[in-house]
């Protein structure tokens, strides 16, 4: 029987009940009754769960929150024990098992996989021992509300599907930092409160084509706790040849040297924690982005993570005091990182080692496109083919950041406040004024980029020199005492040249804006009397000139003139989150709540 007419037998035992009592709760899905072809909107997932939680006294149905639309955000929580609040589960000593779908909602598979999972334990009355698990079948109800036959061109069914991004155009799976979107706000402190101990996060590839059902992302190329990464490898070791007997071949998620070019090479690298998985690894916990193959049937693609689902819940159920164990030693590690002194990588870059690898990829020509005079790429999905090819995985530190003993900002920053929260970072809150001489950061010459990302205008790039500033901060200013597991995260949020930290992502673009001004007029008058009055001055000026490179307004000399005046803004260029040492952060002590 081949792998078509193997999964339609499948459908047809999973819809009828034929056989065994794979459904005796006859809630069938549309992913069954349409033989494999279609998808559950919003409305028919709300009313999976609704019913699978009545049915089974093992689950629970609850809302995370709301879409800016009001659609309630569902989840399920599955717990043989029937618990269903993170003290009693983690009380219980089970593992956490969260996995998400629909985060793009234009990428079900995830929805459907989990439907089938939940039916399969109601009907066998088999559930983990061990493992409580999370299913949030959509994480983007607004983006799954623009249903429709025409949302993702490059993917092979389903008939209908929703939206990539929510209701209001922003992409959650890069707001995991910065956490615009009122969904993911809602998702973060579900996360922070739950933590679980393994996370998949299901989706749908763009792009080339080849053989593997599903290609994988985990977290193993140096940015984890090297415990944590053996334990994420052994996995793979273990559940690769399992999907590769059933029928579906894995592989890790690469992109080719050149787009869609298999000869090219391929590349990994570690994810940033604006991305799920690499939100999960900066938090130290296991994580998996599980990317079904989009050329691919969608019946194929479901059962192919439906079997990962299986075989994940297997791995986890028979060392779960393990995985728990090396989460609790991670962030003990990272605890200690701030006492210590310690500097952490920020970002990383490839070694100049590849790897040879055998890609199980399909023929393919490159011809001229005689439309657009551009590469056109045709597979030829019938003929299966083995590409011995480069492989740049390897990596090593590319920026270090010292972590500080805490970091203290100003109350006005409440923007910064409600993120930490949406975190669960622990900070404190001055109960007075105190006058301090802190350690910041000036920050010149920025460059921003062409078009926004986001709904934002973001640093491409900016100088930043360490600076040391007195000043008074004021009773209700912001204390975050580094000593804490979330320290990584806390420092890609708030070291500048990070590339997912506050300043980089434009939240604080503010600080380069000149808010006050003089009339040339008056700098006319008063520029000729600095330069009759402040030695040297005038030599600074044609310096300064002569590094520009170009011709100057007269507006432009004169501000040099006014910068260098107590007129200039002290405060712009100034990054307004300072770092503070072990002796001050013991001052302050005494004076928070």
């Amino acid at each position: 029987m081949n792998l078509k007419n193997l999964v339609l037998v499948v459908i047809i035992l999973f819809a009828c009940g034929c056989g065994t009592s794979l459904d005796p709760t006859n809630i069938p899905t549309q992913f069954e009754l349409s033989g494999g072809t279609r998808t559950s909107n919003y409305e028919q997932t709300i009313e999976f769960c609704e019913k699978v939680a009545q049915i089974s006294p093992k689950i629970r149905f609850i809302s995370i929150g709301k879409t800016p639309q009001g659609r309630q955000i569902p989840m399920l929580i599955i717990d043989q024990k029937e618990n269903f609040t993170p003290t009693k589960v983690h009380n219980s000593g089970n593992a956490v098992l969260m996995i998400q779908a629909n985060i793009h909602a234009g990428e079900p598979d995830g929805n459907d996989a989990g439907m089938l999972l939940i039916k399969r334990m109601i009907a066998e009355k088999s559930y983990p021992h061990n493992i409580t698990i999370l299913f949030l079948p959509v994480v983007n109800p607004d983006g799954l509300a623009r249903f429709g036959a025409y949302n993702r061109i490059n993917q092979n069914g389903p008939k209908e599907v929703g939206w990539r991004t929510t209701a209001q155009n922003l992409n959650l799976n890069r707001d995991f930092v910065k956490a615009d979107a009122p969904e993911m706000q809602y998702w973060l402190k579900m996360y922070n409160t739950w933590m679980p101990d393994f996370f998949i996060d299901c989706h749908v590839t763009d792009g080339a084509d080849y053989q593997y059902v599903i290609t994988y992302v985990m977290e193993i190329l140096g940015n984890m706790n090297p415990e944590q990464t053996k334990w994420q490898k052994n996995y793979l070791n273990h559940i690769t040849p399992i999907m590769e007997e059933a029928g579906f071949p894995i592989f890790p998620y690469v992109s080719f040297r050149n787009w869609h070019d298999p000869r090219s090479g391929l590349y990994s690298r570690p994810a940033p924690p604006i991305m799920s998985n690499g939100y999960s690894a900066i938090q130290n916990r296991v994580g998996l982005l599980a990317e079904a193959h989009s050329l691919k049937p969608y019946a194929t693609r479901v059962y192919a993570m439906l079997k990962l689902f299986e075989e994940t819940i297997a791995y986890i159920e028979a060392d779960s005091k393990n995985l728990i164990k090396l989460g609790k030693e991670a962030d003990k590690q990272i605890e200690m990182l701030a006492i210590n002194g310690d500097s952490i990588p920020l970002t990383y870059k490839f070694t100049e080692t590849y790897d040879f690898v055998d890609f199980h990829g399909v023929k393919y020509d490159k011809v001229e496109s005689d439309l657009t005079g551009g590469d056109w790429f045709i597979y030829h999905s019938d003929k299966p083919t083995t590409f011995r090819l480069p492989y740049l995985k390897r990596v090593e530190a590319d920026m270090w950041a010292k972590i500080p003993s805490a970091f203290i900002l100003g109350p006005e920053w409440g923007f910064i406040k409600q993120r930490l929260d949406c975190h669960k970072i622990n900070y404190y809150r001055l109960t007075q004024d105190v006058e301090l001489e802190t350690q910041t950061w000036c920050c010149a010459n920025p460059k921003w980029a062409k078009m926004p990302t986001e709904g934002r205008i973001m640093l491409d790039s900016v100088d930043i020199e360490k600076i040391n500033v007195k000043g008074k901060w004021i009773a209700g200013s912001i204390v975050i005492p580094m000593n804490q597991r979330r320290a990584r995260l806390i420092m890609s949020m708030f070291y500048p040249n990070s590339s997912d930290s506050f300043l980089r992502n434009g939240s604080l673009n503010v600080i380069f804006e000149q808010k006050e001004y003089f009339e040339t007029y008056v700098m006319e008058v008063k520029a000729r009397e600095m330069l009759d009055t402040v030695p040297g001055l005038r030599k600074q000026f044609e310096q300064w000139k002569s590094e520009q490179n170009r011709e100057l307004t007269n507006y432009e000399q004169l501000e040099w003139f006014y910068n260098q005046t107590p007129y200039s803004d002290s405060k712009r260029f100034i990054y307004p989150i300072s770092e503070i040492s072990e002796e001050q952060l013991q001052q302050l002590r005494k004076i928070w709540k």
